[in-house]
């Protein structure tokens, strides 16, 4: 008979469970400190002279320099975790530093832009007096091409002078109004002025000298008894003028002449001898 070959099955190899790992310890960690937000140095840019806000009777530079305070007392006197209880909310130093610092921002954002809107409105006044010349000369062209009152003016934007109707009443009271003005006030015209002309009479006064000098005779010359020579060689005195131009009578002593034998000669209305 033939041999029967049994087979053997082996049970399969258990392996040994493998031991569990721990499990791993938490390492315990610090807390992270909350980040100090970085502070906003007080601004001392160029003032604004305007009021701050419509409850705030200051400048911005002094509001920003307020608050700015406010945050430098903080950082100094109190650490990030200290708490602030007040009836707007519960804060932490940090957060009020936060909020103050959001306002400093905000002023200074303002200050900033308004300085460039005055910037702006400088360059638009200076552009603005450019451009009124080029706009007048434009106003001259379409004047010269269109006329004064020609109605292509107003496309371009200029108005048209009004007219002046005046009745003939009006024009007659204002012709003699202004003749009675110049009646009163003497004004002249120009032909008129050509026939007013300046009459001045002018007349030289000379006096003699009193200071009792005596003019010496030329070589020659026979004296004259009683100074008749000295008043001789004096030439004649012009008339004396008076305020109103007229010339004033004066007497005047009769001269004597000198004959050629030395001797004098006699007055008017005297006899020789």
């Amino acid at each position: 008979m033939a041999s029967k070959k049994t087979s053997t099955i082996q049970p399969p190899v258990q392996s040994a469970p493998a031991a569990p790992t721990p499990p791993a310890t938490p390492v315990a960690t610090a807390p992270a400190a909350p980040a100090t937000p970085a502070t906003t140095p007080a601004t001392t840019g160029s003032l604004i002279t305007s009021v701050a806000n419509g409850s705030n009777h200051g400048t911005k530079v002094d509001l920003q320099a307020v608050y700015q305070a406010v945050v430098n007392g903080l950082l100094t006197f109190y650490q990030p975790t200290d708490i602030f209880q007040m009836a707007a909310g519960t804060f932490t130093r940090d957060q009020l530093i936060g909020e103050f610092q959001n306002f400093v921002a905000a002023a200074q954002a303002t200050k900033a832009s308004n300085q460039q809107w005055r910037a702006d409105i400088q360059a638009e006044r200076g552009l603005e007096l450019h451009v009124r010349e080029l706009r007048t000369g434009v106003a001259g062209i379409t004047a010269a091409r269109f006329g004064k009152n020609g109605a292509q003016n107003l496309q371009f934007g200029f108005e048209l002078p009004k007219p002046r109707n005046k009745s003939a009443e009006t024009k007659a009271v204002a012709v003699e109004k202004s003749r009675a003005t110049r009646t009163e006030r003497h004004t002249l015209g120009s032909v008129q002025k050509k026939d007013i002309k300046g009459n001045v009479n002018v007349a030289i006064v000379v006096t003699p000298g009193t200071d009792g000098s005596q003019v010496a005779p030329p070589a020659g010359a026979q004296p004259v008894a009683g100074g008749a020579a000295t008043q001789a060689a004096l030439p004649a005195a012009a008339p004396a003028v008076g305020n109103g131009g007229t010339p004033v009578a004066t007497a005047a002593a009769p001269v004597a002449a000198v004959p050629a034998g030395g001797g004098v000669a006699p007055g008017p209305g005297v006899a020789g001898h």
